[in-house]
């Protein structure tokens, strides 16, 4: 479990630099809410719960926004993932689309709500036509290949602990 938190910190940190220092200018997507999403659909709570913390003050520290705003974002987004992994399949390339999609428009509800309550001067509904719709649609239409990308890391890292297991038994 800890290696793979720590793989996942890893991957998280690239995607990270990815997003906010060298497409922010082109692309905007946001693959580290596809990451904590996916990784709050798995069986362990502890370490998505853990990158979400992490992933969330690592944005706010980075953005111009009140502390703390990232990291409910974030913690939502494990929350959410745990709600859709009892009630949905998402073994399939629609249902991940969709339920990433549901997943940061309510997450972006969340943050614009929490903006309101802390005395923004932005109303809920404002700038809901703009660019943010094609932005979380794209992020849903890339969710399947990051999906795919990230079950395929973690197949990889359990089949390389696997043979190390056997060989300890047979010392022992």
């Amino acid at each position: 479990m800890l290696g793979a938190t720590i793989v996942f910190t890893l991957a998280g940190l690239v995607l990270f630099l990815l997003e906010n220092l060298l497409a922010f200018s082109q692309v905007y997507i946001r693959p580290l809410a596809l990451l904590l999403f996916y990784l709050g659909l798995d069986e362990a709570l502890a370490p998505a719960f853990l990158l979400a913390v992490f992933f969330g003050l690592l944005q706010d520290s980075y953005a111009l926004t009140p502390f703390g705003l990232h990291l409910v974002g974030a913690l939502f987004v494990v929350l959410a993932a745990r709600f859709c992994r009892r009630r949905f399949l998402l073994r399939t390339v629609l249902p991940q689309m969709l339920a990433s999609l549901a997943v940061l428009v309510s997450q972006d509800a969340v943050l614009r709500l929490s903006l309101v309550l802390l005395g923004a001067r932005r109303s809920l509904p404002e700038d809901l036509a703009s660019p943010l719709v094609l932005e979380m649609a794209a992020t849903a239409a890339v969710s399947p290949v990051l999906f795919a990308l990230l079950g395929g890391l973690q197949r990889l890292m359990r089949r390389s602990r696997r043979p190390r297991r056997a060989a300890d038994a047979e010392l022992s």
